[in-house]
């Protein structure tokens, strides 16, 4: 996961955290007082009603009131709800003292039926003089319903009272509503946070990436690869440093290139010299002649260390170049190269190569150089009269160079430290003098190029260099 965006998940993780932390209270009061609000309208609204109608509910009740005069009493209280706007908010019922309807503003229930009943109990509690709010769920209108009892009080005494059944639909719309609006400003509080956050995040990646693609840049050899410092004071301060790192390393390397080539020029300047003065030696014959040839020898391995430290300091070598390479090419031209000494040590040898090519992102001095060490490994240790098998062929999207052969090949316990420098191996030292650099060599020079060095299975050895095929691009 990439710094920008650990950097915008931490901020979304924050902000989200704030907003519900900060909106769900917020979203509750708004709710609670919705559902307030609403029932003191309700609630004022039925106490007024109930105050403005007394006379009207004495004079419908009245048993010594004509039927005309409840008639009409009836009706005035009925217009007085429509008027006043009780009505409006919900069902208005009108019982006198003894819970007998008076009104239904809905017209559902009869005049004198039993309002007062024990399914209703708010309205005994307002027929005992006390105001009730309650909310209950109404399953004709499917859905939750506020009522507000009053009691109706003439002249000091309970005359009757007045139920407002008020549904909430319309405020919970408005509650759902506010809480659309409180979402909304939520996300986008959020939305406007991770844009920031990204702002930030890549004005602190972009620093980073750059000295990424300069450190990469380095690890590929590009020794005058610098960065120019910039964003916070710490990343200012890493720049410099990795500026100050490269100067050192390709000083560093310089001085190094500098002195192996110095040091095998002047080694091989009195090897040589040696060589000839011991040459001279063993043409006298005799007891030191014979030592002359042995110490002859010796100056030959000598020498041979000395370009294969030459190789391997030049195989590390951190600058490359490089460019496409067919090495179905390298290594048929390879195996005519060591046609002469295979054919002198005893041994035969085949190539098996792609067609069409197989190409490679490298240099091809580096596969030659590796299919010489190879080829001479399997020279040096594989039987007389056995066959060296050299391969250059695609599998599994890459290509396969290898070299294989039927000699004693390494020991179980050698494997893990064959590709050690100097360390030979127990099959090694038993076949004679030899640097130990070989493999080492090989190993840096694939992995030069990303190749994928290792050993195959089986009786012999068989040495496998696995390489990406090169970007379309290149």
């Amino acid at each position: 996961m990439s710094f920008r965006t650990r950097v915008v998940l931490a901020a979304a993780y924050l902000l989200g955290a704030v907003v519900l932390a900060l909106e769900i209270p917020l979203a509750l009061n708004v709710d609670r007082r919705a559902s307030s609000e609403f029932e003191a309208a309700v609630l004022g609204n039925a106490a007024l009603f109930a105050a403005s109608s007394a006379d009207q509910v004495v004079t419908a009740a009245s048993t010594t009131a004509t039927a005309k005069q409840q008639a009409a009493a009836r009706k005035a209280i009925l217009a007085r709800a429509q008027a006043s706007g009780v009505a409006e908010q919900g069902r208005v019922i009108v019982t006198d003292d003894t819970g007998a309807l008076l009104v239904d503003s809905s017209g559902v229930a009869d005049v004198g039926d039993a309002y007062a009943t024990p399914d209703r109990p708010e309205m005994g509690v307002a027929l005992d003089g006390r105001v009730d709010t309650r909310r209950r769920q109404s399953e004709s209108l499917g859905e939750e319903l506020v009522l507000v009892t009053v009691p109706v009080v003439d002249q000091g005494n309970v005359v009757g009272a007045v139920r407002v059944s008020a549904p909430m639909g319309e405020v919970r719309a408005d509650v759902r509503s506010s809480w659309l609006r409180l979402g909304a400003i939520g996300l986008a509080v959020v939305v406007a946070g991770l844009v920031l956050a990204w702002v930030l995040a890549g004005q602190l990646a972009r620093p980073l990436e750059r000295l990424g693609r300069a450190a990469t840049r380095l690890g590929r050899g590009e020794l005058d690869t610098r960065v120019e410092p910039e964003g916070p004071r710490e990343l200012v301060a890493v720049g410099k440093s990795f500026n100050q790192m490269a100067r050192a390393l390709g000083a560093n390397l310089d001085a190094q290139r500098d002195f192996i080539a110095n040091a095998s020029h002047q080694l091989r300047t009195p090897l040589t010299g040696i060589k000839l003065r011991l040459e001279a030696i063993q043409a006298e014959g005799g007891e030191v002649g014979e030592e002359a040839a042995k110490a002859e020898t010796e100056v030959d391995r000598l020498s041979s260390l000395v370009d294969d430290l030459l190789a391997l300091a030049r195989a590390s070598a951190t600058e490359a170049s490089g460019g496409i390479v067919d090495v179905s090419d390298a290594a048929r031209v390879a195996v005519k190269r060591w046609a002469g000494p295979v054919e002198i040590s005893g041994h035969e040898i085949a190539v098996v190569a792609a067609d069409p090519p197989a190409m490679v992102w490298a240099e091809p001095a580096d596969v030659a150089h590796i299919l010489d060490n190879l080829i001479e490994n399997a020279i040096r240790y594989a039987p007389v009269g056995s066959q060296i098998m050299v391969e250059a062929l695609p599998h599994d999207g890459r290509i396969t160079l290898a070299v294989e052969d039927n000699g004693p090949g390494i020991a179980p316990d050698d494997r893990p430290r064959i590709f050690e420098r100097f360390y030979r191996g127990s099959n090694g030292r038993q076949a004679g003098p030899g640097t130990g650099l070989g493999l080492p060599i090989v190993l840096e020079l694939a992995e030069r190029w990303q190749g994928r060095v290792r050993l195959g299975d089986g009786p012999g050895m068989r040495v496998e260099i696995d390489f990406p095929q090169p970007p379309a691009n290149r």
